[in-house]
């Protein structure tokens, strides 16, 4: 749970960004957090972080129907990033400071 709180806080205090779902992190959250930015685009945020050899995703999940219902594009969908058992805090603050680029970059 460390993981995900410090995934968590990054991203609820992070301007333009939106947690789908719970911002809890308690125990009955899983670890895997999806968001949208308003001014970029999944696709783009997933791109740039991939490049930079960390492994997320974006996209839909299956959910088209929720994404219209939630007023998201369904092509670009949410960014989704998982943090399991054998990731580090390391690991973590690394995906954390490749975001804040991405975000900076992009002028958000």
């Amino acid at each position: 749970l460390p993981l995900q709180k410090t995934l968590m806080d990054f991203l609820v205090s992070t301007p333009d960004v939106r947690v789908i779902g719970s911002t809890d992190d308690g125990p009955s959250r899983v670890p895997t957090v999806s968001f949208v930015h308003d001014r970029i685009s999944s696709a783009e945020i997933a791109r740039e972080v991939n490049a930079s050899g960390f492994g997320i995703r974006h996209g839909n999940m299956y959910a088209y129907r929720l994404c219209e219902a939630l007023g998201l594009d369904p092509e670009d969908g949410v960014v989704r990033v998982s943090a399991v058992h054998y990731n580090e805090p390391r690991e973590i603050n690394a995906l954390l400071e490749c975001l804040s680029g991405v975000f900076r970059r992009h002028g958000a």
